[in-house]
């Protein structure tokens, strides 16, 4: 397993955030969000669960081992 793998089983296991990788308190005018405990890399997903944004803490060296970056 790689490390992206690993980090969204670890989101999907997770009984704080209910997979999501973020808690959230609020309602629509005034809210905060915070990355839950359970997603070190930052990771922010979709409904389905896939990836949109990480920090790059997990795609730049998949950059540099495939030779895709400048």
């Amino acid at each position: 397993m790689d490390k992206l793998e690993i980090a969204l089983n670890l989101i999907a296991k997770c009984d704080l955030c209910n997979g999501k990788g973020y808690q959230y308190w609020g309602d629509n005018d005034n809210y905060e969000f915070e990355s839950c405990p359970c997603n070190v890399y930052d990771l922010i997903l979709d409904d389905d669960g896939d990836v949109i944004w990480d920090n790059g803490l997990i795609s730049e060296p998949e950059l540099f081992a495939t030779m895709e970056a400048n």
